[in-house]
């Protein structure tokens, strides 16, 4: 039986997860129907080329409480969270990926710590990541690098299971910009954020999304999305470069007016060479600034778009 305004939802994006679901979907109800609360499933089918929409709509005869929602094509994985996040009913809004390396068990230990009222939002922490150990390298630099720019201590971001209260939900899917990465988002929103450990199993079927080169492209997209840290630091690097000039300029100088010997004419051309490209570099940073300043302002192209919701 569907629910008309379930207590909980749990938004699910979906990307050619077809060998998954209906795994998946039996741990999904089990843990929840064990939980005692009315609950939703709102999976989210974000451009599928396997038999991913398929699966969901057997299993959406057997079952109301799931719900489907297609995408017109594959936008991500944060465009397909939001598109979840818009249909979800629910007072709690809890997001769990469809690769079942996070079991649905964990899901009311994140529900729990959030009733105790202290927090907007629980964030899943794989204490024994199953993961290869490039994996493990790259989330811990990036946890760290995410969490010095947003002032917000977090030991895995990365982790796609979470709880957020209803308020939160909704703060977040009024924004307007392009990117948007949710632990940056919900830190700009300042609202509590509290960890609880969570389980973490090796896949067992279907393929990773993020490969070496997937990873790459994320997190460069991920921080540039979140900070003008990568324009800022190229203002840093014309600064040195300008310094490192002026001072062999100001060397050059002292030798030519005061000690008046032959003087090597290469180190006259460096001394140019580093002002000119120091202030090269800084005028660049300052142009950048505007333009990203700019490139934000006119994204107006809507995050994601649904094709289709099931229900």
């Amino acid at each position: 039986m569907a629910t008309e305004t379930p207590e909980i939802s749990i938004v699910v994006p979906v990307y050619n997860e077809a060998p998954n679901l209906e795994t998946l979907y039996a741990e999904l109800v089990q843990a929840m129907e064990g939980y005692g609360h009315s609950f939703e499933i709102v999976a989210v089918d974000d451009g599928s080329r396997d038999a991913s929409v398929d699966v969901l709509k057997q299993l959406h005869e057997q079952d109301l409480r799931l719900r489907i929602v297609r995408l017109a094509r594959n936008f991500g994985q944060n465009p397909a969270v939001y598109a979840g996040f818009e249909q979800a009913r629910g007072e709690i809004i809890v997001t769990i990926d469809a690769d079942l390396q996070n079991p649905p068990a964990d899901i009311p230990k994140l529900v729990e710590k959030l009733r105790e009222g202290k927090f907007d939002l629980v964030q899943g922490w794989r204490e024994n990541r199953e993961d290869s150990a490039f994996r493990r390298l790259a989330s811990r630099t990036i946890n760290r690098l995410v969490s010095r720019i947003t002032k917000v201590d977090i030991k895995d971001l990365g982790c796609g299971m979470k709880a957020y209260r209803r308020a939160v939900v909704e703060r977040l899917t009024t924004s307007t910009h392009r990117s948007r990465y949710l632990p940056a988002e919900t830190a700009w929103l300042g609202v509590k954020v509290g960890e609880v450990p969570v389980a973490h199993r090796s896949r067992t079927a279907g393929d990773s999304k993020y490969g070496l080169w997937a990873l790459l492209r994320v997190n460069f997209d991920m921080v540039a999305s979140i900070s003008t840290a990568p324009i800022h630091l190229i203002g840093l690097g014309g600064a040195l470069f300008a310094l490192i000039g002026f001072a062999m300029a100001a060397r050059v100088l002292y030798w030519r007016l005061f000690v008046m010997e032959q003087f090597n004419e290469l180190a006259t051309v460096s001394a140019i060479f580093f002002v000119l490209a120091g202030i090269q570099m800084i005028c660049t940073s300052i142009m950048c600034e505007y333009i990203s300043r700019i490139y934000n302002e006119v994204q107006r192209r809507p995050y994601f778009i649904v094709e289709e919701v099931i229900e």
